[in-house]
């Protein structure tokens, strides 16, 4: 699959988004951010809103993409059956296909 069937993908995932919510009861990382974008349906408005060609991935931007464990607990509360994680995983594929903002280094073991 190339990248821009890649970004196809995920953005089509994240248009089924309505913002119900329902995702945030069972994510484990909401509680430890410091605001929603730590959660699913801050995750699925951030990549949104990147791939729409409607704002920048920030710095705080990335750390609410690379904080989700991809364990899709999510999706399995998810009405519109969005795989977060899944959706997770490959927009961080895209993010390093493109490049990182200027600045921006991810540290991984």
């Amino acid at each position: 699959m190339d990248i821009n069937e890649i970004l196809k993908l995920v953005l089509n995932e994240a248009e089924k988004c309505f913002s119900c919510g329902f995702c945030e009861s069972v994510c484990p990382t909401i509680a430890f951010g410091p605001h929603r974008g730590y959660g699913p349906r801050g995750r699925v408005i951030i990549l949104r809103t990147w791939l729409r060609s409607e704002g920048e991935i920030t710095e705080e931007g990335l750390a609410s993409i690379y904080s989700c464990l991809l364990c899709n607990a999510c999706s399995t509360v998810c009405p519109a059956r969005i795989r977060v994680g899944d959706m997770v995983r490959d927009a961080r594929a895209l993010l390093w296909a493109r490049g990182l903002p200027e600045g921006v280094r991810v540290v991984s073991r």
